[in-house]
């Protein structure tokens, strides 16, 4: 019976500690988010800014928090629109005389969200200002070239993973200097049945118009995921 009773307590115990260990989501700025901060926490840190995809929610890419190096902070965010039942989204899709696209004013919004978050961010944690990445997939990859290619005085470089540019973004890109300097890296999957191969080479190949110079990753075989070969070849071009 004592026995019986102590390994009741030690489950308790474990059980407790694990409750303790789940990530908490904070909601004191801009956007909701999960955060992992540095093990000495004295500030002016790198940061790494997780925009989920459609359907998901926050909790999704937070998951590759520990591939990070250690001394970035990385936070996960969720998107400002709920799909019922089922998950958040950044933006509706739209259809105009049958080209893809966002609706228009849930992207600016959603934009606007992400920039005075990456503003909050640096402040509330002193972070490195000069160091701030955006890392998105699929819908939240769009996100990154919204917020980065009409922004990109506010983040150092963008990770476009599984994603694209809509053609309602390119009248807003303003050839700057702070534009010139923005870090863009892209991966996309031959295999990629939700937002074709196709639509990510043309993100790349826009940008080169433009003068910047995207480092561009093709997995061939590759669907709408995040292999481990991106995650590698992600942090490679963050070092």
């Amino acid at each position: 019976m004592v026995k019986m009773i102590l390994l009741q307590g030690l489950f308790i115990l474990f059980f407790v500690s694990c409750l303790g260990q789940q990530p908490v989501l904070h909601e004191d700025l801009a956007l909701k988010y999960l955060i992992q901060l540095p093990a000495d926490n004295k500030g002016h840190h790198p940061v790494v800014i997780l925009l989920h995809g459609y359907g998901s929610d926050e909790k999704d890419l937070f998951e590759l928090r520990n591939s990070f190096p250690n001394n970035y902070i990385v936070l996960a965010v969720r998107a400002p629109y709920s799909l019922p039942g089922k998950g958040y989204l950044w933006y509706e899709f739209s259809n105009i005389n049958g080209v893809h696209d966002g609706n228009k004013d849930q992207l600016e919004n959603s934009r606007n969200l992400v920039v005075k978050f990456v503003n909050q961010v640096v402040a509330k944690y002193k972070a490195n200002s000069e160091e701030v990445y955006l890392v998105g997939f699929s819908q939240g990859a769009i996100m990154c070239y919204q917020v980065g290619l009409t922004n990109p005085g506010n983040v150092k470089g963008m990770a476009a993973l599984s994603g694209m540019i809509f053609p309602s973004l390119k009248p807003l890109v303003k050839n700057t200097e702070s534009l010139k300097r923005l870090k863009i890296f892209a991966a996309h999957g031959t295999a990629d049945n939700r937002i074709p191969f196709s639509n990510g080479k043309a993100a790349c190949d826009y940008l080169k118009s433009i003068g910047l110079k995207p480092d561009f990753h093709e997995y061939a075989g590759m669907g709408h995921s995040i292999s481990s070969d991106v995650l590698r070849d992600l942090l490679t071009w963050m070092k």
